[in-house]
């Protein structure tokens, strides 16, 4: 019997990794801080925002306005806040965001403190009668993620997670009505990290050797060509009616046409097929942006379990019940959900 483990966001999160999607928009904006304080231009502008100064304000640049007419001397070594005076100055600036997509995105974070870009972006897709500023809103911010990523220190071995992930089965997790397909074999013969990650956190788990795989379905920061960033929900009511407008602007960034470019979707294909084999879940939401291919693996004839290992907050409670609530939705048979899925006291935070 096999083992496929999904990687998602939380791996490289229990790893130390600020790898959030608010992070990341955080960071756009300390770059564009540093980028104002050294600015000597009037206007300063890229695809989702633009900071101009005003006709009134008599400098010939950004960098002349914060030292003379604001009294703000500039040490490129201090974190100066330029940042929010450009934004709420208005006598200095004005200050636009471009993209109605990236707006939504600043306001989830700034509301919620946190925001699924994909799932916004697929709101966006939906109603709108301009694809293509969509889907070039979404390249740009995924370009900028990919140079974040790359921006970060690697990650080392987590021994708990190491140990969780090459762990033997165990009989009480097998769905009952796949108890016929258990060898009784305690160690898994082959393990594939099915790694939804940019990063190359999950490739330091696994020894060089033939039976252990790490396949980037969604591609890797060392070719950021492959990268996959978009929407995978083809059980939404309104996929249809995107298909059915006969524009392929429209379908630019939905996952399914992107699996075709290589080879890894086909390679998780080959490994389901190959075997019976229990899924586990290390830091994936199970969200409804990826439900196609999870849906793939959750009901597929080979799968005899699905264990969630889930995260544990500071106040001691966890997020099993909401991970199980998102794993259902990607299933149309809630009778062989609940027979696959481990239950709680079978399972245990990730690290």
């Amino acid at each position: 019997m096999n083992r496929l483990i999904l990687i998602g966001n939380g791996f490289d999160l229990a790893h130390g990794l600020k790898t959030k999607y608010a992070d990341f928009i955080e960071w756009y904006w300390r770059e564009w801080n540093t980028r104002l304080k050294r600015s000597f231009n009037r206007i300063e502008k890229d695809a989702l925002c633009s900071f101009e100064l005003k006709d009134s304000v008599k400098m010939s640049g950004w960098f002349y306005t914060w030292e003379f007419q604001l009294g703000l001397p500039i040490l490129f070594d201090k974190d100066y806040d330029v940042l929010t005076i450009a934004k709420q100055n208005r006598e200095l600036c004005d200050y636009v965001i471009e993209s109605s997509l990236f707006e939504k995105i600043c306001y989830q974070v700034e509301t919620k403190n946190w925001v699924d870009i994909e799932d916004v972006y697929y709101y966006f897709l939906k109603s709108s009668d301009n694809p293509k500023q969509i889907n070039d809103d979404l390249e740009f911010l995924k370009n900028k993620l990919i140079d974040y990523l790359k921006s970060m220190q690697e990650a080392t071995v987590n021994p708990y997670i190491q140990k969780q992930i090459l762990e033997p089965f165990h009989w009480e997790d097998i769905a009952i009505s796949s108890m016929d397909k258990w060898d009784k074999k305690m160690e898994p013969d082959n393990i594939m990290l099915l790694d939804f990650n940019y990063t190359n956190t999950a490739d330091m788990y696994l020894p060089k050797a033939y039976n252990y795989s790490v396949n980037h379905i969604h591609g890797s920061l060392s070719n950021p060509e492959s990268v996959i960033f978009g929407y995978g929900d083809e059980w939404d009511n309104e996929y249809d009616a995107l298909v059915n407008k006969n524009d392929n602007e429209y379908l630019q960034h939905i996952k399914s046409f992107r699996y075709l470019e290589a080879s890894n979707y086909r390679d998780m294909l080959s490994f389901i097929e190959s075997a019976p084999y229990q899924l586990c879940i290390m830091g994936h939401s199970c969200g409804l942006s990826d439900r196609t291919l999870l849906a793939t693996l959750f009901e597929h004839r080979n799968c005899v379990s699905i264990k969630p290992y889930y995260y544990k907050r500071k106040d001691g409670t966890d997020n099993y019940r909401e991970l199980v609530q998102n794993i259902a939705r990607n299933f149309k048979d809630p009778t062989l959900m609940r027979d696959r899925v481990v239950r709680k006291d079978r399972c245990e935070p990730l690290g």
